[in-house]
């Protein structure tokens, strides 16, 4: 069931989903009603105001509704009084803020600046990176079986648009932009067989004072106690104000970023990585765009819609987050259930990476992993099992209490699903 009141967006919804469609205000007691609240297993109120969505998710409660999601994105709610002891408002079970973590994507990407993507997984215990493959790379045009990692595996390829699922045979391709998982530390040493030289960080640009550029700015301020410069680029005074006391170890600096002349006046293109995050994503493609054809080595850009995303590639972009599709991968991992820890979302939900928790019923277990029957669009990464980090084999059994990294494509969601008893 969806409720919004945009006619033309319910008529997109029920023409593309098998969804049935209410038009009116989410937060109407009324509207609630008539889409059966009160007997739903999950509400998630994702609107464009904060306020609705919490009131949404408090009337659902009331009403009976078992668990809520509120989309929360306004810093000020960060420090709220009214929250309840388990960190959320009364009547709201989950907060999702897709700035915030957006703008924690964005800064592992500008502190591991080496890597076009980065995550941790089981605690910090594992760790994922991702590199594209240069022309020169001892990794180009070779097999996967003949890369001898054995402390780390290669798990997924994104190919002209396509992620693969990488077996022995699979020739690995200058451009491809490989995905490497394994023991916290192990993946950044496949680094320089991709072809890339470690970078050392000295000056940081945030292009764009919004929400995800508040957070951000909050995430890296750290940095400048290691004498690395921090710079943040804002047109709005009030925001330049707001930044500047609340930062007071950035650097502000108001005006048009999408100026030339003011990135090239103020220096922007010294800086060794450059966030753009402003609230427009044609004018953040340009500005990215610019500072890579000024030289700046590192660009990353957040873009509101997935559409631009095709775009990225031959503007030589670095990295791109999209804000909604972070939180997307946040309310999967809630409607897959408690065994899955964590999931992240690769390529416009093309394929995810699943920390699963293995079970005593769990059909994947005591089975050799050759003898399992894993799809063929889906790589067991690694296990972590107490607390041990481990690169299966063939023979390399899963047990009940294991924690199971699992890249699977879309095409092999299901199959993946039934191995772990998933939702």
């Amino acid at each position: 069931m969806v409720i919004d009141r945009a006619a033309e967006r319910l008529v997109e919804i029920e023409r593309n989903l098998d969804v049935l469609a209410i038009r009116g205000n989410g937060a109407s007691v009324r509207v609630l009603e008539q889409a059966g609240v009160s007997g739903a297993s999950l509400v998630i109120a994702v609107t464009e105001t904060d306020e609705v969505n919490m009131l949404a998710c408090m009337l659902a409660k009331q009403a009976g509704a078992h668990t809520t999601i509120a989309r929360v994105r306004d810093p000020e709610y960060d420090t709220d009084l009214a929250l309840s002891p388990d960190g959320t408002y009364p009547g709201v079970d989950v907060t999702i803020n897709p700035d915030h973590q957006a703008a924690s994507e964005i800064a592992r990407l500008i502190k591991n600046p080496d890597s076009s993507e980065f995550d941790y997984l089981a605690g910090g215990k594992v760790q994922i990176l991702s590199y594209t493959v240069e022309p020169d790379s001892p990794v180009a045009r070779a097999h996967v079986r003949e890369l001898n990692i054995a402390t780390a595996t290669l798990v997924a390829i994104l190919r002209n648009g396509d992620v693969l699922i990488p077996r022995g045979d699979t020739t690995i391709l200058p451009g491809d932009k490989v995905f490497v998982v394994g023991r916290r530390g192990v993946p950044s040493v496949f680094g320089w067989r991709a072809g890339r030289e470690a970078t050392r960080l000295r000056s940081i640009s945030i292009i764009g004072g919004s929400s995800i550029g508040y957070y951000l700015a909050r995430a890296t301020e750290p940095l400048a106690a290691h004498g690395v410069q921090l710079k943040v680029f804002e047109k709005d005074p009030e925001r330049c104000r707001t930044l500047a006391e609340a930062f007071p170890r950035l650097t502000v600096i108001q005006g048009d970023s999408s100026d030339l002349e003011v990135l090239q006046d103020e220096n922007a293109e010294a800086s060794d990585a450059v966030a753009v995050v402003g609230d427009n994503d044609q004018s953040n493609l340009l500005t990215g765009y610019l500072l890579k054809r000024m030289g700046v080595p590192r660009v990353v850009v957040s873009l509101k819609r997935t559409e631009y995303l095709p775009f990225t590639g031959p503007m030589d972009l670095d990295a791109t987050v999209v804000p909604r599709v972070s939180a997307a991968a946040t309310i999967l991992k809630i409607i897959r259930g408690d065994h899955v820890l964590s999931l992240a979302l690769l390529k416009e939900a093309q394929a995810e990476v699943l920390e699963v928790l293995a079970t005593e019923e769990c059909p994947a277990c005591r089975i050799p992993l050759r003898d399992l029957g894993v799809p063929a669009g889906a790589v067991i990464g690694v296990l972590v099992r107490a607390g041990q980090v481990i690169v299966p084999r063939g023979d390399t059994r899963i047990l009940p209490g294991d924690h199971v990294i699992v890249f699977t494509a879309e095409s092999a969601r299901e199959e993946t699903a039934r191995l772990f008893e998933l939702r």
